[in-house]
């Protein structure tokens, strides 16, 4: 992906910045995001091999070391607040031109709804577990 690219990725990313979490794992640094991907221009979801939908969300998780990206193994599930059970979320690994590695997993969207994500990652031997909970809607 060219720079005007990365930047309109950004751009698109940035909006939701604010919901966006990140935590470590040894020293590594993990960032991760849900978001609508209507959110996503056409041409990005893709260059991705996402489905663009007004009614699918995508979880997507980054890591980095040392400001080198770094491979995982990430998998987990999802619920709405307040309901027990959880279902699976299938996690695709994406790597663009410059090397960039980042995880996606897509899944169904009800409006304005607070969802509990549950996520297991390994990284270089070692396992953690992230539990959070984040506001994914349609795009008004």
């Amino acid at each position: 992906m060219g720079r005007i690219g990365l930047l309109l990725l950004s751009m698109c990313f940035a909006v939701q910045a604010m919901a966006a979490g990140a935590t470590q794992v040894g020293g590594t640094v993990v960032n991760y995001n849900a978001f609508m991907t209507n959110f996503l221009s056409p041409e990005i979801t893709a260059r991705y091999g996402l489905q663009r939908s007004e009614q699918l969300g995508a979880l997507n998780f980054n890591l980095s070391k040392d400001d080198q990206k770094i491979a995982s193994t990430i998998k987990g599930t999802y619920r709405e607040t307040g309901d027990k059970k959880a279902k699976p979320l299938t996690f695709k690994q994406v790597i663009n031109d410059q090397g960039a590695i980042d995880y996606f997993a897509q899944f169904p969207v009800q409006p304005a709804k607070v969802y509990v994500f549950a996520i297991e990652l390994k990284v270089n031997g070692e396992t953690k577990d992230i539990e959070f909970s984040q506001e994914v809607a349609p795009l008004q």
